[in-house]
């Protein structure tokens, strides 16, 4: 809530005080305007000066009741505004709206609702690829570690569409709803999903069964850490050297080359052309190591003569500099 509106009530008693304090004075005592306002002024600010001109007895009585009333009301007001600055209030003001203007100049970006353990290892991943996201999350303190990091976040019940909306979700590229609850985390997809029928939802889960009801609310991918990290805990024991490989490309954080998928456009240069015939490797010096095709199947070993087609969605790899390229060679 605006912190100003607590100042509502006393300005407008003030304003009724001042406006029967001049008609008084120019109607009743017969004043001029300049007069009657100085003497409010030398009244409200209790500076002692002599009246203006000499009262009578209902000036008397509306003197005393401008002191009382008009004095008391000021000093209140003046409580109140020291008591908002003391509180923080017109500062947290202000920085929530800073923040909600960030937010709605985002687009393109992805949305973390629930920012516990799974959801800060989310945020890492999402920042080390340079990649805007904005958090949404139901504890206060939330906003004492987002506020010095300058990271985009809305406090509130992500089951609401006001939070979502909030969060920029008319805009959003993506959501993750990575809460420990399943009920919140199903709430949360039906309501992105209704709000925005084209966000893309990577959901978590706790078992099977959230599972099924989080794909029935909308979800495109639906994870559970207990599987994941079952499947992650295997693969390492059986195959330690091809998971410390992926692990490297996947995240390694000072590695000169990293995984990356390049959807083509329409009206792409490389649309309908073959691999040899749009020269990636050789332009870009990217290596196209599979090609998701737009009804979902898998090219897992393109050839020089595949052909790359509409929607189609490239895993590459290289460097930061050849990725970059060849996403602009895509467009």
């Amino acid at each position: 809530m605006n912190p100003f509106k607590r100042l509502i009530p006393p300005f407008v008693i003030l304003a009724i005080i001042i406006t029967v304090g001049i008609l008084g004075y120019t109607l009743v005592e017969g004043w001029s305007l300049l007069d009657a306002v100085y003497m409010l002024v030398i009244t409200l600010f209790t500076v002692g000066f002599n009246e203006v001109h000499d009262l009578s007895r209902f000036g008397e009585m509306l003197t005393m009741f401008i002191i009382v009333c008009g004095v008391g009301t000021a000093i209140y007001t003046v409580g109140q505004f020291g008591e908002m600055i003391v509180e923080g209030q017109i500062f947290g003001y202000r920085r929530k709206k800073r923040m909600e203007k960030k937010i709605k100049d985002m687009k393109g970006h992805y949305i973390i609702c629930g920012f516990g353990r799974v959801g800060h290892q989310v945020a890492d991943e999402l920042a080390a690829n340079n990649i805007p996201y904005v958090v949404v999350d139901r504890k206060p303190e939330t906003s004492a570690e987002m506020e010095p990091k300058d990271i985009p976040y809305v406090i509130g019940d992500a089951t609401t569409n006001g939070v979502l909306k909030d969060a920029g979700l008319d805009k959003a590229k993506g959501l993750v709803a990575c809460a420990d609850s399943d009920m919140e985390n199903v709430f949360v997809t039906l309501s992105a999903r209704a709000a925005n029928p084209d966000i893309y939802i990577v959901a978590r889960a706790s078992g099977k069964d959230a599972e099924e009801k989080l794909k029935m609310a909308g979800a495109n991918r639906v994870i559970s850490p207990y599987f994941i990290s079952g499947r992650r805990m295997a693969a390492l024991a059986v195959r330690p050297v091809t998971s410390d490989f992926l692990d490297t490309v996947m995240h390694g954080e000072h590695l000169a080359f990293s995984l990356r998928e390049i959807t083509v456009p329409e009206r792409s240069p490389l649309l309908n052309k073959s691999l040899a015939d749009a020269q990636i490797r050789q332009k870009s010096g990217a290596t196209v190591l599979a090609i998701r095709k737009a009804d979902g199947g898998f090219n897992l070993q393109p050839l020089a003569a595949s052909i790359i087609e509409i929607n189609d969605i490239l895993i590459v790899i290289g460097t930061h500099e050849q990725l970059e390229l060849l996403e602009k060679m895509s467009k």
